[in-house]
């Protein structure tokens, strides 16, 4: 048996460490240069206008859903099937209320999104499941139809096109996750991504405590005074936190972006030669998080991959309104059967930039071992 081959493993090397030394002995530890620098790097290199850097995903989907400052009570259509959790918590959090809908494949069905629509749903949120997308014009047409906001969970899809257009480019907003698990690193971490500047400043108030200045990089607010008795740097207009990240991160974050075209070939590589040998297709304008499975004997397949020294997990929440803190939550269209499939039959094995060929071709033979 070989080493333990992990589904995932953050890669770095002493350009990261020498960033966080240069960072440190900057002797500013937040929202200073390399923060600043790493969003507008990160922005380029997706092609949006506004890039802003938070903590983790979780924290970019509450920081990116109330940008859109949808009332409270606004039903939110989202998936059941592969949910992850905190998703779910930020609509909830918001005074928001989820809607599940079931998937097609692994992300959310569009003909179920159109069956859950009420008089009280203002927006569609739902992840790129393992780096796939749902039929994104038909999800477009009719949040358009029906003035719907969309907000893309890009967690596992970094990379990942349809019909040659970047994933988390079709709707209102995005969010990235840097978990060391997902494309690319910050340790911790995440991005809200949008095209919208009034999104942007919304998302930049709301990660900095709610106050309403959004200056930025700029060395003081403009007119602090002008509002007295109020200083214009402490004059808060919105509900907000503090989600942002440490230079620290930030100054790692910007080596690791120069090391993300080169991360997501090897997943997409690993990935093909997973398919390949197992006999099953692959979408070349994928940027695959992890290869799913789905077996009627889930739970012995995967001790027994894990028993061969291979990493498995499960499709995250698998059905989420079947566990306990979303049973009483939202509201649930239709009977989810393919949530339910994902729940009881879907799991996946790693495809990350250190497995190697021969890695995934061992993988591969001990998948072949369970038909």
């Amino acid at each position: 048996m070989p080493e333990r081959l992990t589904y995932a493993k953050g890669i770095y090397d002493e350009k990261e460490m020498n960033a966080v030394r240069r960072s440190l002995e900057s002797g500013w530890l937040s929202g200073g240069v390399e923060t600043h620098s790493f969003e507008r790097e990160f922005a380029d290199w997706w092609g949006v206008k506004h890039a802003l850097t938070v903590n983790s995903g979780s924290s970019a989907d509450m920081v990116a859903l109330q940008s859109l400052n949808l009332p409270r009570g606004s039903e939110i259509i989202t998936n059941a099937g592969a949910a992850f959790p905190t998703t779910v918590s930020a609509m909830t959090y918001l005074g928001l209320e989820p809607v599940f809908v079931d998937i097609k494949g692994l992300c959310i069905d569009p003909k179920e999104v159109k069956k859950a629509i009420s008089s009280d749903t203002k927006a569609i949120m739902f992840a790129h499941t393992l780096g796939f997308m749902p039929d994104m014009n038909e999800i477009m047409q009719i949040a358009n139809e029906n003035d719907l906001k969309v907000v893309e969970d890009c967690c596992d899809c970094t990379g990942s096109k349809q019909d040659g257009k970047m994933a988390g480019t079709f709707g209102n907003i995005a969010t990235v996750s840097f978990y060391p698990a997902h494309h690319m690193t910050t340790g911790e971490g995440g991005m809200v991504i949008t095209d919208d500047s009034k999104l942007h400043r919304e998302a930049y108030s709301v990660r900095g405590w709610g106050r309403d200045c959004v200056c930025g990089d700029m060395p003081s607010c403009r007119d602090r005074f002008a509002n007295p008795p109020f200083d214009h740097r402490y004059y808060f207009t919105r509900l907000g936190g503090n989600f942002q990240i440490t230079e620290m991160q930030a100054a790692f974050g910007r080596e690791q972006l120069k090391r993300l075209d080169g991360f997501i070939e090897l997943r997409k590589r690993n990935y093909k030669i997973l398919a390949d040998e197992l006999g099953e297709p692959h979408d070349p304008e994928v940027s695959p998080f992890a290869y799913p499975l789905f077996s009627k004997t889930k739970i012995d397949d995967m001790r027994k991959l894990n028993k061969a020294g291979i990493d498995t997990r499960t499709m995250f929440g698998g059905n989420i309104v079947r566990h306990p803190a979303f049973r009483e939550i939202g509201r649930v269209v239709g009977d989810l059967t393919q949530s339910d499939r994902m729940l009881n039959d879907g799991y996946f094995v790693g495809v990350g930039p250190h497995l190697t060929e021969d890695n995934m071709l061992y993988i591969a033979e001990q998948i072949k071992c369970l038909r």
